[in-house]
Parts: C-alpha cells; sequence; structure tokens
C-alpha cells in the first residue's frame, strides 16, 4: 500500500477511477467513435489529472478543516456523477449543452422529473461513492502536503492552460471527451449563452426523444409505405424539374409513364437536417424539439405494420440516433454497417440498398413502414471513379461533383424500385421521395445550406407511388395538390390518412395538410432557419415573405413566386406602401 501513498500515484488515482468508470458506463458510445474523435477521450485524462489536482491542493489548504473539507468534496463529485449518468442512463447521453439550458429554462420541470426518476439504487451509489473518493480525495491531500510549493504551482498553471485547450474544443462533440472536461463545459458554455446574451432558440446536442402516444384500437394496414429521404436535394437540379442535364432519368421515365404523381412546388420547411426532418416525420413546425411522436411511433401502435429506418449516414458518434431510433422494429446507421464512409457524411447508398431491399424482400410478406434515408448527395459530393458523366471544360467543377451525384442517386432509386417490382411489392407498396433540404452553390453569395430560405436551399423534390388499385379519388385529390405549394409538414397528416387513422381527434396535432383531403385556398406554409443566421419565412400563394434578423436589425422580403420563382425581385415595398 505504500507505492499508493506516493505523491504521483496517489493524484492519479482519482483522474484514473473518473477515466476508467466513464469508459465503461459509456463503451456502447464511445466503441462507435473514429480514430479521430475517439482520441479525444484519451486526451481528456491530461484535463482530468489536473482538474483533481487542483481539487486535492484546495483541499489540502484547508488544514484546520480537512476532514469537512474531504467530505464536502467527496460528496460534490459523487452527486455530480450520480446526476451525470442519470442523465446517461435516462436521455441516452451526458449532459451536452441543449440538456443544460432546458434545466435552466425549465427548472420545475427538471426538477419534477428528477425527484420521480430518483430511487434507493442512486442513493446508496452516491453513498457509496462518497466513501470511495473520500478516501481518495485524502491520500491526494496529503499528496500535495509533500510535493514543493513550485511543484504545485507549476501543475497549477498546466490546469490554466489545459482549461484553455480544452475551452476552445470540448464545444464540438463534447460527448466524446470524458466526464469531467464534456459536464463542465457544457455547463460553462450554456451559462455564457445566457450571461452573455448569446442565447439561441435551440442548442446543439441531442437527448432522448421520449413521447406518449394515445391508446386506441389497432387497424389493419392496407399498404406498406416507403418514405424516401434524400440529403442536400435541391429540386432545380433534377432533369425530372427542367435541369438542362440528364441527371434523373430514371425518374425522368416515372413521370413520363405516369407512373408517379410529381409535386412542383414541394418545399422543406427548414434548411437543416436536425430540424426538416423531424418536422417531417413528426408534422409539427418547431425548433424546439418536444417528445413529439414521430409517423412511425403512430403506425407502430396503431396499425399492424413493421417499422424500419435505415440510413447511410452517421448518427451514434453525434448521438442523432437518440432522436430517431424510439419505437422501431429496425434501425440501421453507418456505424451498424460493414461499409466504410463514402464521405464525411455516412456509407455509401449504392452499396447500403442491396442490404435494405434483400431486408425488405425478405419481410415481403408483413406490413410495414419504412425510412430510407440516403447520403451521396452530401458535401464533398463524392463521385465514384468511373462514374463522372458530367464535367465542364475547366474540368470538374463542384455543381459538376454535385450533378453527378444526384445521376448517381438516381440510379439506387431505380435499383430500389426494381427490387420492389421484382418481388411483388409494388402491388401494395406506397413510395415517397422528398429531400431533407436543397443546397446553394453561390446564387446570392452562399454555398451550402443553413443559410437563407431562398428556393436554393428549401425547394426540393417530391414525388409519390401509388400501387394499383388505389382508390381513384384519392388519387386525383393527390394530384390537385401536386400543382399547389406543398411541405414536409403534409407528410404525416397524408399517411394517417393513407391508413385510415386519422378520424379528427388528432387533426389539430399537425401543422401540415393532408393530400386526401380538399385543397384549402388560403393556406400558408411557414419556414424557419435556425443554424447560420436567424431568418423565418411563410409561403401564402403566390407569396414568400421573408424576415432575416442580423445584428440586431431586421430586414424583409416578399417574392411573387409564380412571377418571379427565382425570386430576384424584392416586393415587399410595393406590397406593404405604409
Amino acid at each position: 500500500m505504500n507505492v499508493l501513498r506516493r505523491p504521483f500515484v496517489a493524484l492519479s488515482l482519482i483522474p484514473l477511477f473518473v477515466m476508467a468508470a466513464d469508459f465503461i458506463i459509456r463503451y456502447s458510445y464511445l466503441r462507435v467513435l473514429e480514430p479521430a474523435l475517439l482520441q479525444h477521450f484519451f486526451f481528456s485524462l491530461l484535463f482530468e489529472w489536473t482538474l483533481w489536482f487542483m481539487a486535492a491542493w484546495t483541499v489540502s489548504s484547508a488544514v484546520k478543516r480537512r476532514t469537512a473539507a474531504v467530505l464536502v468534496g467527496a460528496s460534490l463529485i459523487a452527486a455530480a456523477q450520480v446526476l451525470v449518468y442519470g442523465h446517461y442512463a435516462y436521455f441516452g447521453v451526458i449532459p451536452n449543452l441543449y440538456s443544460v439550458n432546458y434545466a435552466l429554462t425549465h427548472t420545475a420541470d427538471t426538477l419534477a422529473l428528477a425527484a420521480s426518476s430518483a430511487t434507493w439504487g442512486h442513493a446508496a451509489a452516491f453513498l457509496a461513492m462518497t466513501a470511495l473518493y473520500a478516501a481518495l480525495l485524502a491520500n491526494a491531500a496529503a499528496a500535495v502536503d509533500a510535493l514543493r510549493p513550485r511543484t504545485r504551482y507549476a501543475v497549477g498553471a498546466a490546469f490554466v492552460l489545459l482549461t484553455l485547450v480544452f475551452n476552445n474544443n470540448v464545444r464540438f462533440v463534447p460527448a466524446s471527451y470524458s466526464f469531467s472536461p464534456a459536464t463542465l463545459f457544457s455547463v460553462k458554455y450554456a451559462l455564457a449563452e445566457r450571461w452573455g446574451g448569446e442565447m439561441k432558440d435551440v442548442h446543439r446536442g441531442y437527448v432522448r426523444r421520449r413521447c406518449t402516444v394515445a391508446e386506441r384500437p389497432p387497424v389493419r394496414a392496407r399498404y406498406n409505405a416507403v418514405l424516401f429521404i434524400g440529403e442536400s436535394l435541391r429540386r432545380k437540379n433534377l432533369s425530372a424539374y427542367g435541369h438542362s442535364r440528364p441527371t434523373s432519368p430514371f425518374l425522368d421515365s416515372l413521370v413520363a409513364a405516369g407512373s408517379v404523381v410529381r409535386f412542383d412546388r414541394h418545399v422543406s420547411n427548414a434548411v437543416s437536417t436536425q430540424f426538416s426532418v423531424p418536422m417531417l416525420l413528426s408534422g409539427t413546425f418547431t425548433v424546439t424539439r418536444p417528445d413529439q411522436p414521430f409517423i412511425y411511433d403512430l403506425l407502430r401502435r396503431w396499425t399492424d405494420v413493421r417499422t424500419w429506418f435505415f440510413t447511410s449516414q452517421s448518427m451514434q458518434r453525434s448521438n442523432i440516433d437518440l432522436i430517431y431510433n424510439t419505437s422501431l422494429d429496425t434501425f440501421v446507421c453507418q456505424e451498424g454497417l460493414p461499409f466504410p464512409p463514402a464521405n464525411d457524411l455516412g456509407a455509401d447508398d449504392a452499396a447500403v440498398s442491396g442490404l435494405v431491399t434483400g431486408y425488405m424482400t425478405r419481410h415481403a410478406g408483413e406490413r410495414f413502414f419504412a425510412v430510407v434515408q440516403f447520403n451521396n448527395t452530401h458535401y464533398p459530393y463524392t463521385v465514384k471513379p468511373g462514374r463522372a458523366q458530367f464535367t465542364s471544360p475547366e474540368g470538374m467543377s463542384e455543381l459538376d461533383r454535385y450533378d453527378n451525384t444526384v445521376l448517381d442517386q438516381d440510379d439506387v432509386l431505380r435499383g430500389y424500385v426494381q427490387a420492389f417490382r421484382d418481388h411483388g411489392l409494388l402491388d401494395s407498396t406506397v413510395l415517397l421521395f422528398t429531400a431533407d433540404h436543397g443546397e446553394a452553390f453561390g446564387e446570392r453569395g452562399h454555398r451550402g445550406h443553413l443559410n437563407t430560405l431562398y428556393g436554393e436551399e428549401v425547394d426540393v423534390p417530391m414525388w409519390v407511388y401509388l400501387p394499383p388499385g388505389f382508390p381513384p379519388e384519392a388519387r386525383k385529390s393527390i394530384e390537385a395538390y401536386a400543382t399547389h405549394p406543398t411541405s414536409h409538414l403534409d407528410v404525416v397528416p397524408t399517411l394517417l390518412d393513407l391508413y385510415g387513422l386519422d378520424d379528427g381527434r388528432s387533426r389539430g396535432a399537425f401543422d401540415g395538410a393532408s393530400w386526401l383531403r380538399p385543397v384549402s385556398p388560403d393556406r400558408f406554409i411557414p419556414l424557419v432557419g435556425k443554424d447560420m443566421i436567424d431568418t423565418k419565412a411563410v409561403i401564402a400563394a403566390p407569396y414568400k415573405f421573408i424576415e432575416t434578423v442580423l445584428n440586431g436589425v431586421a430586414a424583409y422580403e416578399a417574392y411573387d413566386l409564380t412571377a418571379d420563382p427565382a425570386e430576384r425581385t424584392n416586393r415587399w415595398t410595393a406590397l406593404t406602401p405604409e
């Protein structure tokens, strides 16, 4: 035991225990991290060591009240770990900027949740850890007593330096760091936003979505349904929507044959996946991330369908899977696939499609609802060797690469539809295809998305395949909507009608319109951007009205989408002369 009393050994026991416990508790998350992120965790040992050295130094300075200082310090450490890992057990992630801000703004709800979740097991864990940390902290404080003053100050200086380093880095994927820096800096960022006047409507980070679905007698589903979600796919770059390059020959053939209903004025309600896809799956317009049921939560409880979610994208590393993987029968993301990343977002869609279609066809005898989320059209628009069909005289530009990935995605869709046809699924399956948002290529000085609510970022494709025998009146209703402005908010109400579930009781819970009901002439469509800039818009045909707040100053725009679909002539002043 004498070795444990050596100063640097004694000072290392607490950080090593904290790191080991954190690694064991969060192993299921840490094991999916790529090496570049996993190194954050091990790099955290430097911060943990200096942090707990400073704690031991503080305790050692309380010469006359050493025992009290040890007990207070140990109980604080134990309480913090019980709270943090209790949060992890309940929400699937250690506290992040989002959850800390929620606790600060909904303190009563947070305390009520903590009180209702507390058990005798938590109390026992707290007492056991307090006893353990008291012994370790007393030993560490004695070790500090044995150090020279200049050694203490040198470590103190290192702590200040490491704090600055971690302060500039922990905000990016905070869960990849160990217990102390991840927790402390999440709290620090939340307080800085509130006290510094920088608080936004939305905060980074995810927690497990929990929702309650009302009880009702289940119904037998008449159809399967597959919702395909493209990535960063703007409508204007598909030849099916008039692009000069043949980027969507398969969709072109479906439209020409009348096999699908093409929607001409469909928009995403947000310009980032973290908001647009939850809106698409919930039918509600919000950026506050309430525990709202998604369509598959409802279908799994109210029908006999199996619910599946297949995505080529990486989700577990950033904890996004906590939002989507709730009541699903099957959930597969990039981390669970046997394929390497194809770009910075996930795996190759073509490789994934073989597994997905194989799974679906093996379960062709069951009714199912599936979400299939793509990846290939995300930046940096990776073109596969030998697949470059579009180039420019000066070489392959960014837009050339994008068009090539759009063509590649069209080919992937061809494979899905052919597999469904070969196994008889097209006779009983409704297919919907859209995209999370669009993409800008310098039209107004912006590239990518997250920046504006102009057409290049919100105008997305939407098409629907209806199986033979689909009611003619229902088909006519969908075709009528296809020429009007529509949005992602319409998909859930439409699917509920498709399955015969919208009996009027839940209709007011959704912000969209069912395409199986009459078109409302005075409907409006809300849009929002809360990522790079604070901007909101509403489409009230034929106009789109936009409000953008920059540095506290609001600017207003209005565009006639019929006369000016490119949104180049701001008519705000003409429409509001006062």
